[in-house]
């Protein structure tokens, strides 16, 4: 599977698990998509424009503002400027790298 296909299968369990009202779930696969999508810029806006769709759906207030002001760091990809397993949530720093989830690590490096 390449890091493209890997980037649509979360994609699809993120839309599966909130079709099933599985709202923790669907943003734990937003965050592998992300983690994923940050080698290319649509991807990497894509995953933020969907993570800002989940936080008004929730009435996550602070995250939805966390998503607006990540959307424009998505350029960073245009020069390969990213934080590597960095999950694209508040709950982690905008620039702090994280460990990268095992699985996904061997489609990333």
């Amino acid at each position: 599977m390449t890091r493209s296909q890997a980037f649509r299968f979360e994609l699809q369990q993120a839309r599966t698990m909130r079709l099933q009202g599985a709202v923790g779930a669907e943003l734990a696969h937003l965050e592998r998509a992300h983690i994923l999508s940050q080698p290319s810029f649509w991807q990497h806006g894509y995953s933020h424009w969907l993570m800002l769709l989940w936080a008004w759906r929730q009435g996550e207030w602070a995250e939805a503002g966390a998503q607006l002001l990540r959307l424009p760091g998505s350029f960073g990809s245009l020069l390969g400027l990213y934080p590597l397993g960095n999950p694209g949530t508040r709950r982690v720093g905008a620039l702090t790298p994280q460990p990268l989830p095992e699985d996904l690590a061997r489609l990333l490096r």
